[in-house]
C-alpha cells in the first residue's frame, strides 16, 4: 500500500491505513532521504502494542533504483537482526515488502533524544562528560565487534531510555559491513563511495566516501566535546598550525589525560585516532573520574504545591476585599503553609472570627458555631486560595459569583467544612474544577500550561495540556503546547507528531508549522527545517521566532548574507532577541564584516550578558582585535 507524503494526516484517516495486514498506523514520525518512520500498532498481538515501522521508498520505480532500495533494505535488515540482541539496540520485530515498497518493524524506545541533554549549550563537568561518552562506547564497541560501522553517531541518534536511563544507539539506515565489501588490502579502505554522516560528527575520510570503524569514534569524540564545551562541533575551529581541532580553550579546566583521550578519538588523520571504539572504551576507563560538583546534581522540578504556593495572591488572605493585610489566625496560616503544612489550630473550620484579631472558639456546649461573616468564612478563605491557585493574582476576587456558589455549595455538603489539613493542598483546584465547565477547564489548563512554559517547567506544561485535551481533543493551540513542551524536553519525534495534531485542525496554523521545524531541526534534518520556517513566516509575516529559525539555519549552511535578512526581520519585529543578535554576529563575522559583527554581539550582551554564544565570539574579537 502506498502512502501519503503528507505528514498532517487526520487521526481518523491514519486508523484506516494498515501494513503488512497487521500494522496499524498511529502516526508520521519523520521522513529522510530515502526513508519514513511512523509510529504504529501490532494488530496481532494482545493490547495492540506500538512499534516503528521504517518505509524504504525508491526515488523512482525505474528496476535499477527499485533494486538498489531492496538492497539497502537487505543489508539493514541483517544487521539490525544482529545487532537487535544487545539491550541497548532496537530489536528488529519484522521485515516485509509490500507492493515493491520496502517495511522494516522495529521496537518502540520510549526515552528522549541525548540533543536535549546538549541542548543547553553549557558546559558539562568532566566526569558527566566521561561517564556519557563511555556509555556510548560501550554500545558502539558490540556493533564495532560485529565488523558493523554505523557511520551516523550523533545525538539525536542517541536516546535515554525513560524507564532505565540507558543510552540507546538507533538509526542504523546508513551502517557499513565491513567483511561484506571488497578493500584494498594495502590501506583497508572500503569500496564505498557515497558520504553519509552528519556535519560536525563526519570525519574527513567519511566525507570522501571511505568510512571506518575510526570514523565512529570520530563523532563520538565530537559528541564529548559538545558536552564538554557546551559548543556545538560545527562551530569548533582548527588549529591553523596542525590542522586539529583547537577546543582546550573553552575547556581550560580538562584534566591532561582526559585531553589526550579526546584528542585521540578526533585526530584528522584517522591513523592517529584508537582504530575502534573497543580501544576508546578502554583508554577513557583507564581516566581516573574526578568527584561530581554541584552543577551535576539534577535539578527537581518544583512540585504541584510548590506551585501553587508561587501563585497565592500576594495581598493575603484576610480582611475585606482587596485587604493587603495578614493578621491573626491568617496570618498563622499563611506561615505555616509557607513551611509545607498546615495544621488544624492555624486554620480551623469551626473557629467564628469577630472584627479584633484573634479567634473565639465555639464551647463545647455549643451546639453549632455562629456562621462567620461572608468574606471571613474559612470556606470563603478556602476558595479563595483555591481560586488564587486557578486563577492568579488577586483575580479570585473578581469572581465573586463563584465564591458564591461555593458557599452555597459548602452549606449543602458538611464534608467541605473538614479542616484544610485533611483535605490536602494539592486537592484544592480539583474541588474548584467541580464549578467550571469543561470549556472553563480547558481554557484555564491551557493558560497555565502556558505560563509554566513561559518559566520553562516542560513537564508541568505538557502535563497541562495534556489534561486540557482530555477534556477537549479539538484544541489545536492545547496541540500546539503539547509539541513546544515535547520539543523543549527533547522528544523531537512526539513533538513532530502533536504538531501534526494541531495542525489536523488548523491547517495553516503557522506557530505549529514552526513547532514541526524546530523538531526535524533537533533532528539535524535543516533542510526539512528550513522549508517549515519558510511556510511559517509566508504565512504571517509577524512570527519573529520563525524568523530568527530561518536565520539560523541558513547561518548553519553558510548562507551569511539571506541569514543577516532573516534575522533583521525578526529584530524588527522584537529587539530583544538574544538569539538573533548573536547569530546575525556570526553571519557578520563570516562574512568579514568585524566592526558590525562586534556591534550585534554587544547589543545581545546587552541584553543579556550571560549568553555563551555571544560572550565566545566577543572574546574572540577581543582577542583579535584588542577591543
Amino acid at each position: 500500500m502506498a502512502i501519503s507524503s503528507h505528514s498532517s494526516q487526520t487521526p481518523e484517516y491514519m486508523d484506516s491505513i494498515s501494513l503488512g495486514g497487521r500494522y496499524r498506523i498511529v502516526s508520521q514520525l519523520g521522513t529522510g532521504g530515502f526513508s519514513r518512520t511512523f509510529l504504529v500498532q501490532d494488530l496481532h498481538l494482545p493490547n495492540h502494542p506500538r512499534c516503528v515501522i521504517k518505509q524504504l521508498k525508491p526515488q523512482t520505480m525505474e528496476p535499477q533504483s527499485l533494486e538498489m532500495a531492496r538492497r539497502l533494505f537487505d543489508t539493514e535488515a541483517q544487521v539490525l537482526y544482529k545487532l537487535g540482541s544487545h539491550g541497548q539496540i532496537p530489536t528488529l520485530l519484522a521485515h516485509f515488502e509490500e507492493n515493491q515498497e520496502f517495511y522494516l518493524a522495529q521496537e518502540y524506545v520510549e526515552g528522549r533524544q541525548l540533543s536535549w541533554e546538549l541542548s543547553k549549550k553549557k558546559p558539562r563537568s568532566e566526569a558527566k562528560t566521561i561517564q556519557l561518552l563511555v556509555e556510548i562506547l560501550e554500545v558502539l564497541a558490540f556493533v564495532h565487534q560485529q565488523q558493523v560501522i554505523h557511520r551516523d553517531i550523533k545525538p539525536s541518534n542517541l536516546i535515554r531510555r525513560y524507564r532505565d536511563g540507558k543510552i540507546v544507539l538507533i538509526d542504523f539506515g546508513a551502517v557499513k559491513q565491513v567483511s561484506k565489501q571488497k578493500t584494498d588490502s594495502d590501506t583497508d579502505i572500503t569500496n564505498l563511495t557515497v558520504a553519509i554522516g552528519t556535519q560536525g560528527y563526519m570525519p574527513n575520510e567519511q566525507l570522501a566516501g571511505k568510512p571506518r570503524f575510526s570514523s565512529d569514534v570520530y563523532a563520538v569524540g565530537m559528541i564529548g566535546l559538545r558536552s564538554l564545551t557546551g559548543i556545538h562541533p560545527k562551530r569548533l575551529r582548527d588549529d591553523t598550525d596542525t590542522g586539529e581541532i583547537d577546543w582546550k580553550r573553552y575547556a581550560p579546566e580538562v584534566s591532561p589525560e582526559f585531553a589526550a583521550a579526546l584528542d585521540c578519538m578526533v585526530r584528522y588523520d584517522f591513523r592517529d585516532r584508537y582504530p575502534t571504539a573497543v580501544e576508546a572504551l578502554t583508554a577513557l576507563r583507564d581516566i581516573p573520574i574526578p568527584p561530581c560538583d554541584e552543577s551535576d546534581l539534577t535539578e527537581m522540578e518544583p512540585s504541584l504545591q510548590e506551585t501553587m504556593l508561587e501563585m497565592i495572591p500576594s495581598g493575603g488572605l484576610s480582611g475585606g476585599v482587596g485587604s493587603g493585610s495578614t493578621s491573626g489566625p491568617y496570618r498563622d496560616f499563611s506561615s505555616s503553609l509557607a513551611d509545607g503544612y498546615v495544621s488544624p489550630a492555624s486554620f480551623d473550620p469551626t473557629i467564628s472570627l469577630t472584627a479584633d484579631d484573634g479567634p473565639s472558639f465555639p464551647s463545647s456546649e455549643q451546639s453549632a458555631p455562629a456562621k462567620p461573616s461572608v468574606w471571613r468564612s474559612p470556606v470563603l478563605i478556602t476558595a479563595m486560595l483555591a481560586f488564587g491557585a486557578l486563577l492568579g493574582s488577586s483575580a479570585v476576587f473578581l469572581r465573586a459569583d463563584l465564591l458564591s456558589a461555593w458557599q452555597s455549595e459548602a452549606d449543602a455538603r458538611p464534608e467541605m467544612l473538614r479542616p484544610i489539613s485533611t483535605i490536602g493542598v494539592s486537592r484544592l483546584p480539583a474541588m474548584v474544577q467541580a464549578f467550571l465547565s469543561p470549556e472553563e477547564q480547558t481554557k484555564r489548563a491551557i493558560r497555565e500550561g502556558d505560563r509554566q512554559f513561559g518559566q520553562k517547567n516542560y513537564a508541568e506544561a505538557l502535563k497541562l495540556y495534556e489534561q486540557a485535551l482530555s477534556l477537549q481533543s479539538d484544541r489545536p493551540e492545547a496541540h500546539l503546547g503539547r509539541c513546544n513542551s515535547l520539543n523543549a524536553l527533547g522528544q523531537s519525534n512526539e513533538a513532530i507528531v502533536a504538531c501534526n495534531d494541531a495542525l489536523a485542525y488548523r491547517p495553516d496554523y503557522p506557530e505549529a508549522i514552526r513547532g514541526r521545524g524546530n523538531a526535524f531541526e533537533a533532528q539535524e534534518r535543516l533542510l526539512e527545517a528550513l522549508r517549515f520556517y519558510e511556510q511559517a513566516v509566508r504565512l504571517d509575516p509577524q512570527l519573529a521566532d520563525a524568523w530568527l529559525d530561518q536565520g539560523r539555519v541558513l547561518q548553519q549552511f553558510g548562507r551569511s548574507v539571506e541569514a543577516i535578512r532573516a534575522l533583521d526581520r525578526a529584530i524588527a519585529l522584537n529587539r530583544n532577541l538574544v538569539e538573533a543578535w548573536t547569530v546575525k554576529g556570526y553571519a557578520q563575522w563570516n562574512l568579514g564584516r568585524y566592526d558590525a559583527a562586534i556591534e550585534s554581539l554587544d547589543k545581545a550582551l546587552q541584553i543579556d550578558p550571560a549568553y555563551q554564544d555571544a560572550v565566545d565570539l566577543r572574546q574572540t574579537a577581543q582577542d583579535r582585535f584588542g577591543r
